[in-house]
C-alpha cells in the first residue's frame, strides 16, 4: 500500500505541474496596445462597462462637447459588441491553457471474492498518448490565441471607423440644419412679401403660389434634416453603447478643417499590406492549419498509449505489483481522413489568404480615389462655387439698390447662396467619411496635417426681409 500512495502521488504531482490558471487581462490588455499604436487612441479599461470605473471615465467623456476622438474613447470602454470580441480572445486564452493540460488519471479497484477468501486489486492508470504532442497541441492553441487576439483588434478597428464615420456624418447634419433655418427665413421672406403685394393687386395669384411653394418646400427640407439628425444621433448612440440621460451630449459646431494635400496611394497600399490586423490574422491562419496538419501526420500511427501501475493482494495476503502497458493498434484509422481534411484546410487558407491580400489592396484604392475626388468637390466649393455665389449676391444687392431689380431676384440669389453652401458641407461631410474609410483601409491613423479653417461664412439674413425700396 506504501508503494502505491507514492504512485498516486507522482501521478498529482505530474498533474499538478501541468495546471495552469486562466487569465484574460494580459490578454484583453495586449489587444488594446495593438489598437492603440494604429488609432492613436490610449489603452482603454479591460472592465465592463457596468464597472464603476468605466462609467466614471464615460460620464467624464461626455461632460463637455463631445469630440471625435472622445466618442472613440466612450466606444472603446462601452460597446457591448466589443466587450463580446474580447470574451472570445479570452475563450481562446482558457483553450491555450486547456491544450496544455494533461488528461486526468484513473484510479482502479476491484474485489474478487473465491475459495480462498478476497482478493484486492488496485490500478493507477494514465493515457499518455496526449503528452508526447502536447508541445504541439500547446503550440497550435498559441496560433489560434494570436489569430483571434488580431481578429478582436481588428473589430475594434472596425468600430472607431463607424463611430468616424457616424461622428462626421452626424456634425455634418448640424451644420446643414443652420442652412436651412436661413433657407426657411430667406423664403418665409419672400412668401409674406408675396402675399401683402398679391393683396396689394402688384402680384399675379400664380406668382404669390410659387413664392409660397419654394417656402413649404424649404419647410419640408429641413424637417428631413431634422429627421436625419435624429437618426445618425442614434445610430451614434448605439456605437457609443449609451442609453437614458447619457444620450444628452452636445457636439463642436463644424467638421475639422480639410488639408491641402493627400497621401501617395501607392505608399498606402503597401503600408496596409504589412499594417491591416484582419490581414495578419489570415496570415495565421495559414501558419496553424499547416501546423495542424504537421502534427496530425507526425502522430497518425497513435491510436491509444497508455502506462499504468497494478497492486494485487492475493487471497493468501501476499502482494504482487507491476507496471501495465495498453498499446492501441492503429489497423482501421491511421488519420486517412484527417490528414485529407487538413491538407484541404490547408488550400482553403491560403486562398482565403490570398484574396483577402487583393481585397486589401483594392480597399485601399477605392477608398483613396473617393477621398481624392471629395478633396478636389472641397477645393472646387471653397475655391470657384462658394466666390462666385458671394458675388452674385453682392452684385444683385447692388442692382437691387438702384431698383434695377426686384425683390425676389435677391431672395433668389440669397436662396441659391445658401443652397451653395449646404452643398459645400456635403461635399465636406464626404470628405471625412472617404478620409475614414481611408484609414481603417490602410489599417490605422494617418498623419493628417491641418489647414486654417475655410468653412464657408455664416450667410446673412436677406436683406430683403426688410426692404428699403419699397414692394416693387
Amino acid at each position: 500500500m506504501s508503494g502505491m500512495l507514492r504512485l498516486m502521488a507522482a501521478a498529482a504531482s505530474l498533474l499538478l505541474g501541468a495546471c495552469a490558471t486562466v487569465s484574460t487581462d494580459r490578454v484583453q490588455q495586449d489587444i488594446a496596445q495593438q489598437v492603440a499604436e494604429r488609432a492613436a487612441q490610449p489603452a482603454w479599461a479591460t472592465g465592463t462597462p457596468e464597472d464603476a470605473a468605466v462609467q466614471a471615465r464615460v460620464q467624464t467623456l461626455l461632460a463637455d462637447g463631445l469630440e471625435r476622438d472622445e466618442a472613440i474613447a466612450v466606444a472603446l470602454v462601452n460597446n457591448r459588441e466589443l466587450r463580446a470580441q474580447l470574451a472570445r480572445a479570452g475563450i481562446a486564452r482558457a483553450d491555450l491553457v486547456q491544450a496544455g493540460l494533461l488528461e486526468n488519471p484513473s484510479f482502479g479497484f476491484s474485489l474478487l471474492d473465491g475459495d480462498g477468501g478476497v482478493e484486492r486489486e488496485y490500478t493507477v492508470f494514465q493515457d499518455f498518448l496526449g503528452v508526447f504532442p502536447r508541445a504541439a497541441r500547446r503550440n497550435l492553441a498559441r496560433h489560434e490565441l494570436e489569430r483571434t487576439r488580431l481578429e478582436v483588434a481588428q473589430h475594434a478597428l472596425t468600430l472607431i471607423a463607424e463611430v468616424k464615420r457616424s461622428y462626421y456624418a452626424l456634425v455634418a447634419d448640424r451644420q446643414a440644419i443652420e442652412l436651412y433655418t436661413q433657407v426657411i427665413d430667406a423664403t418665409e421672406a419672400a412668401a409674406e412679401l408675396a402675399s401683402r403685394q398679391y393683396r396689394a393687386g402688384n402680384l399675379s395669384l400664380r406668382e404669390q403660389a410659387l413664392q409660397q411653394s419654394f417656402h413649404a418646400q424649404s419647410a419640408l427640407d429641413a424637417a428631413r434634416a431634422e429627421a436625419r439628425f435624429g437618426v445618425d444621433r442614434e445610430r451614434l448612440n448605439r456605437l457609443l453603447g449609451l442609453w437614458g440621460d447619457d444620450t444628452g451630449w452636445t457636439l463642436p459646431d463644424r467638421l475639422p478643417a480639410v488639408p491641402a494635400t493627400l497621401p501617395d496611394a501607392a505608399v498606402l497600399e503597401r503600408q496596409a499590406v504589412s499594417s491591416r490586423l484582419d490581414l495578419a490574422a489570415e496570415r495565421k491562419g495559414v501558419e496553424t492549419v499547416n501546423l495542424a496538419l504537421d502534427y496530425t501526420r507526425q502522430t497518425r500511427w497513435l491510436s491509444a498509449l497508455g502506462i499504468g501501475f497494478t497492486v494485487k493482494r492475493d487471497m493468501d495476503g501476499s502482494y504482487a505489483r507491476g507496471p501495465e502497458l495498453v498499446l492501441g493498434l492503429p489497423l482501421f484509422d491511421r488519420g486517412q481522413g484527417r490528414i485529407a481534411r487538413l491538407e484541404s484546410e490547408v488550400k482553403q487558407a491560403e486562398a482565403h489568404y490570398a484574396q483577402r491580400a487583393i481585397e486589401v489592396r483594392a480597399e485601399v484604392r477605392e477608398a483613396a480615389v473617393r477621398a481624392r475626388v471629395a478633396h478636389g468637390a472641397v477645393e472646387h466649393y471653397r475655391s470657384a462655387v462658394l466666390p462666385l455665389a458671394d458675388r452674385v449676391v453682392d452684385e444683385t444687392l447692388k442692382f437691387y439698390n438702384g431698383m434695377l431689380v426686384g425683390v425676389y431676384e435677391l431672395l433668389t440669389a440669397k436662396q441659391s447662396q445658401v443652397n451653395a453652401a449646404r452643398d459645400y458641407i456635403a461635399a465636406w461631410r464626404d470628405f471625412w467619411i472617404a478620409w475614414a474609410d481611408l484609414e481603417h483601409a490602410v489599417g490605422g491613423d494617418l498623419p493628417l496635417p491641418e489647414q486654417p479653417d475655410s468653412s464657408p461664412a455664416p450667410v446673412a439674413e436677406p436683406a430683403a426681409s426688410e426692404p428699403s425700396h419699397g414692394e416693387h
